[in-house]
């Protein structure tokens, strides 16, 4: 029988290995990093553990082993969940109010991506970044987890997405990389 965990909430949950396997690669690690990691996670999960602590030691890992896919997981807490990771794993959620984005300042509401405009900012964000020195690993990543985020969020239309996914994809190929393909129609 799984382990129940304690979420967010405080609801139960019974604790999902493929869950954490899925948050990483969604993050940029390797399927094999992020099968390790589901595994090492999994084999130390116990009931009545919280989904935070889960979180740090997810992200204690991700840092040893995919230091980029770390960092894309921060930046998709930042810009997409409006929330402010720390070193150790630990959040803060920012409901309402001003958030410092790098070298901007964003207006906070609800958590998740809304338009076309929020992604167009962050790219501005990430270009920003490029110019003063963030390592092209990390931006790759940062681009990734951008693009997750606009194909998760449910407050964004489909016309909204297909634009944000091409300004993503503009952005990759100035920078010489190759476009994101949809693996399956939006809905």
């Amino acid at each position: 029988m799984k382990p129940k965990v304690v979420k967010m909430d405080g609801r139960l949950e019974e604790f999902d290995e493929e869950k954490v396997y899925r948050s990483c690669v969604s993050a940029g690690a390797s399927e094999e990093v992020a099968r390790e990691i589901a595994r090492e996670v999994a084999s130390k999960v116990r009931d009545g553990m919280r989904t935070s602590e889960i979180r740090r030691m997810v992200l204690r890992r991700l840092r040893e082993r995919a230091p980029d896919a770390a960092d894309a997981w921060e930046f998709y807490d930042r810009v997409v969940k409006g929330r402010i990771t720390f070193e150790d794993g630990k959040f803060i959620v920012v409901e309402k109010g001003r958030l410092y984005l790098g070298r901007q300042v964003k207006d906070v509401g609800k958590p998740g991506l809304s338009s076309v405009e929020e992604v167009r900012g962050i790219l501005r964000e990430l270009e920003e970044d490029f110019e003063h020195g963030v390592p092209v690993r990390t931006i790759n990543a940062r681009t990734f987890a951008l693009f997750m985020g606009v194909l998760k969020t449910k407050k964004m239309p489909k016309e909204e997405k297909l634009k944000a996914i091409e300004l993503i994809n503009e952005f990759r190929v100035k920078h010489g990389w190759k476009p994101y393909e949809l693996k399956r129609p939006l809905e």
